[in-house]
């Protein structure tokens, strides 16, 4: 029983640290929570990056005090947690530990010879400093890589990261799609990644490309994405100058950071417009962000891809993905934000969708209206107009829209507004449109009948008490006048003045700012979002839009 009970623990023992220590791939060194601090393990991890980004060769090292069995369980972090062909993994348990050599490049550079020499004492002659000793394993590690890397040029270790090995597409510009510094994908992953991104920036001529890296070497998350898409060369369209540097060239970058788990969006050029701040809070980022919190990345970048590429065509059918009711594709966001902000004061006071929609981009404006109702109207009831160069359309859709817009007056608001459009006044139009429909929704049918017995009831309310007052003045009799009332010397009026009393009134006008639930594919104005795309400068003078945050 008691052989039993110790095969069971050291079972359980084995598992256990694979519970404990929960990693995502890129993260090179695992030790016991009382080992080294949070802060220290990311800059180690931060070394061991590098190296694999350098030597091809991922350095990876464990310490759990709980382990027995080394050798079984080495081969089982390796298979949790190695990501490169060729890697150096250094075990510790309380009392051992445990050199495992995975491909023929890290066999050949580390025989036994040099990790128990070399390597070892390294690391031992560093004392009572954990990130000292882990730091100086790191670099004896390095040092022997770099040494074996010179003296055998043919080695393929150098072409055996994901980066490396991968035939990673290049964006029209000559830049690469996917650059993974942070050891994210394997090698297949970032090659069928790389296409896919590719073959999307190509169709949309907008640069797709996603970033990952150890660290933000200090910048915040917003910062380090804007100067990679700028000094990088990125965006469609846009030539690079003598340092690299591109400005407002067309495209989106998504960029990862391992070492406090951040992330940006930095959008620029044609992708301001597509991407705007509720398309890309509401429908991207929901998109990709659980695949990451869950260690998911290829799944989380291949999502990130699908949606960019339904964004993209979703913006060149006619109007971007954005909580907006009234878009005039050659209308600034300042033209825009007060016919918006009026609008959805209408579609929350009355839930009534009133949207305008005007593109050169939409080819058949009776198919884009039909479309636009079934796929991003959300009220129940709604009246739209859509406006491109092959003519117009104006519909209401809804069962509850005959109360209102009777045939009359639908006729009545389509006399105000078509004509405007057809003569290319635009700005007359959308203000007809609005006035119109805020005219008619605040209308209210008379009910004769209810009418009628609201004046019975008043008047009969009315007579009762006013009978009964009449009938208690038993003291005097009906006069002609009102003096007669007054009994002779009774009242003498000794002064009479004219005083006009009044007070000053100063007005003041108070906004409320309407908010209604917004996310996932449907339409309305989402707490927070305005429309269009927030934008701000980089360090190079680019113009970029986009979103941060943590994953």
């Amino acid at each position: 029983m008691k052989r039993v009970f110790s095969l069971l623990l050291i079972a359980f023992l084995l598992v256990f640290p694979m519970f404990s220590v929960q990693a995502e791939n890129g993260q090179y060194v695992f030790a016991d929570d009382d080992i080294i601090s949070s802060a220290d393990l990311q800059s180690v991890n931060m070394r061991a990056a590098e190296i694999a980004q350098n030597r091809g060769v991922g350095v990876y090292y464990f310490y759990f005090s709980a382990v027995e069995d080394l050798p079984t369980y080495a081969d089982q972090f390796a298979k949790e947690h190695v990501i490169e062909e060729n890697a150096l993994v250094l075990g510790f348990n309380a009392n051992y530990r445990h050199f495992l050599k995975i491909g023929p490049v890290a066999e050949a550079a580390f025989p036994d010879s040099v990790c128990d020499g070399p390597i070892l004492d390294a690391y031992r002659a560093v004392k009572g400093d954990p990130k000292g000793k882990l730091l100086a394993y790191l670099n004896a590690a390095d040092d022997v890589l770099e040494t074996y890397l010179e003296t055998n040029p043919d080695s393929s270790a150098a072409t055996d990261t994901p980066d490396a090995t991968a035939e990673i597409a290049l964006t029209d510009g000559g830049k690469p799609t996917v650059v993974d510094r942070a050891h994210l994908l394997t090698a297949s992953e970032a090659e069928s990644l790389s296409n896919r991104l590719k073959e999307i920036g190509s169709k949309y001529r907008c640069d797709v490309v996603i970033a990952t890296v150890p660290s933000l070497d200090g910048k915040s998350a917003e910062a380090y994405a804007d100067d990679f898409f700028d000094y990088n060369g990125y965006g469609y369209g846009a030539v690079p100058n003598a340092q690299g540097t591109t400005i407002n060239g067309d495209g989106i970058l998504l960029l990862l950071s391992m070492e406090d788990r951040d992330f940006a969006i930095s959008t620029s050029g044609y992708g301001i417009k597509a991407f705007t701040d509720y398309g890309i809070q509401t429908c991207l980022e929901p998109a990709f962000l659980p695949y990451l919190k869950n260690n998911s990345y290829f799944d989380g970048f291949d999502a990130f891809a699908d949606e960019c590429e339904s964004l993209l065509k979703t913006a060149q059918e006619g109007v971007p993905y954005d909580c907006r009711h009234i878009y005039i594709d050659t209308w600034t966001d300042a033209q825009l934000l007060e016919y918006n902000d009026r609008a959805a004061a209408v579609s929350s006071e009355y839930h009534f969708g009133v949207y305008f929609l005007k593109s050169d981009a939409i080819t058949d404006a009776e198919a884009y209206l039909r479309d636009f109702a079934d796929g991003r109207v959300s009220e129940p009831n709604a009246i739209l107009v859509v406006s491109c160069p092959t003519g117009y359309q104006m519909r209401i859709f809804g069962s509850n829209t005959n109360e209102k817009f009777t045939e009359k007056k639908y006729a009545e608001l389509r006399d105000a507004v078509i004509p405007s459009l057809e003569r290319g006044d635009t700005d007359t139009a959308v203000k007809n449109y609005l006035s119109g429909c805020e005219k008619i929704l605040n209308w209210r049918p008379v009910n004769w009948l209810t009418f009628g017995i609201a004046i019975a009831a008043g008047l009969l309310i009315g007579w009762i008490p006013v009978s009964s007052m009449k009938h208690q003045m038993t003291s005097v009799s009906k006069q002609t006048s009102a003096d007669a009332y007054i009994a002779p010397s009774s009242f003498t009026m000794l002064q009479s003045d004219n005083v006009l009393l009044g007070k000053n009134v100063t007005r003041s006008v108070h906004v409320v700012q309407n908010e209604s639930s917004g996310g996932g594919r449907s339409s309305g104005f989402g707490g927070g979002f305005h429309g269009g795309s927030s934008t701000h400068s980089s360090s190079s003078g680019g113009t970029h839009g986009g979103h941060s945050g943590k994953f």
